[in-house]
């Protein structure tokens, strides 16, 4: 059975959790209703001290150049994953040790071709803690693939042995720490 990789589970579930969230009866519809979640319909107008809570929980905005960045970032991980899948039949590491080495030179490609890409990226001052987390990313993600091509090329048994050695990978700091940094999950294709 050719399993699903934990990557596209993950993309898959949080896309699922970011959907409902956004459609509950509590998301920020751009029109205000009167309620509270957390207490139901109101039967007027909010007291003055729950909107001005409301109003200095906000996020903070953006800075433009910053997001201009993270969409150039953002659109180029969103246009990688799909290849990434079809490259690797599927995106997955549950296969053999010989499928594995048979789809990485077209994946590896598709990976340098995105650095490629990236590096041309303008980093505005503003974005330049997300370009490092960025950065930090691929340098650990070029670990992890050297580390599979390398075991896959030695055979089953290696093959085998370094996905037992990913178990928690999906905790690794310089993968969590993409979202924060303002990445799509779709940056994890690379």
């Amino acid at each position: 059975m050719v399993g699903v990789p934990l990557t596209v589970r993950c993309l898959v579930a949080t896309g699922a959790a970011a959907a409902l969230i956004g459609c509950s009866p509590g998301s920020d519809t751009g029109s205000d209703t009167g309620s509270d979640p957390a207490s139901g319909p109101a039967s007027g107008p909010r007291p003055e001290s729950a909107t001005s809570s409301a109003a200095t929980t906000a996020a903070p905005a953006v800075d433009p150049g910053r997001q201009a960045y993270l969409d150039a970032v953002n659109s180029l991980c969103d246009a990688l994953l799909p290849k990434v899948v079809e490259a690797t039949r599927g995106g997955s590491t549950d296969v053999p040790a010989t499928e594995w080495v048979t789809t990485w030179p077209a994946h590896k490609a598709l990976l340098d071709g995105f650095d490629a890409d990236l590096a041309k990226v303008t980093v505005p001052p503003a974005a330049k803690d997300s370009a490092e987390v960025m950065a930090a990313y691929v340098v650990w993600a070029n670990g992890i693939d050297e580390r599979r091509i390398t075991a896959a090329r030695k055979g089953e048994k290696a093959w085998q042995a370094e996905l037992a050695a990913e178990v928690g990978i999906e905790s690794t700091p310089a993968l969590t720490a993409l979202g924060p940094a303002g990445f799509s999950q779709n940056c994890q294709a690379r």
